[in-house]
């Protein structure tokens, strides 16, 4: 299997490496570099100006009242970007900034291209949550931070399903077109999970925008 791992803005001190190393020792293979990440809209109020001007709807709901350390930096709350999800998510800006473009520009045009219809609706498992990021003691979530959200699947103009669960390992068209998302992915996110990673993502592809820099796409 395909992995990407390099340091990203910080890098990784040798605990975390050995985390990430742990986590993934089921599909370990070279290091690659991944494609650059595209530019992003600031935060603040020039995201949340970029979604204006794309027309997209969103409210601007309260900071969630958990933890301090579980604050959102510009938060939004939607119920669907360029792609109407199967329920709201509550995020900061710019993951829904960066989200907006990568359905757009990626899962669309893939979807056209590999299956031959457009995209009506996307699935999402959730974007906040306030917890502690899965073998990392008390380190913050990218989740706990609104900066990271998790696709389980998407549905097409006829009614088909695609899943991330039952169609990643397809050898026709539904595995190739989840593995072209998962790919044009790491041109948006800093860290791209699929269930080539671990058992821990057999059913979605976790997406985040968070200082780290891990592409793992089978």
């Amino acid at each position: 299997m395909h992995k990407i791992l390099i340091d990203g803005r910080r890098r990784l001190g040798r605990a975390g490496i050995l985390v990430l190393a742990a986590s993934l020792a089921a599909c370990a293979a070279t290091p690659v570099r991944p494609p650059p990440l595209l530019p992003r809209v600031a935060s603040g109020p020039a995201c949340l100006q970029d979604l204006n001007r794309h027309g997209i709807s969103y409210q601007v709901p309260r900071q969630p009242a958990v933890s301090e350390s579980c604050q959102i930096d510009t938060p939004i709350r939607a119920y669907g970007l360029s792609i109407r999800w199967n329920q709201p998510a509550t995020m900061a800006c710019q993951l829904g900034d960066v989200l907006m473009r990568f359905e757009s520009e990626v899962v669309e045009p893939n979807a056209i291209g590999i299956l031959g219809k457009p995209v009506t609706a996307e699935r999402n498992l959730g974007a906040f949550s306030c917890r502690a990021a899965a073998g990392s003691g008390h380190r913050p979530s990218q989740h706990a931070l609104g900066r990271a959200i998790d696709l389980a699947g998407w549905t097409l103009a006829d009614g088909t399903r695609i899943d991330v669960e039952k169609d990643w390992t397809d050898d026709g068209p539904r595995g190739r077109f989840l593995h072209a998302v998962a790919l044009g992915a790491c041109r948006y996110f800093s860290v791209v999970l699929t269930p080539a990673t671990n058992s821990e993502h057999h059913d979605h592809l976790h997406l985040d925008i968070g200082p780290d820099r891990l592409c793992s796409v089978g």
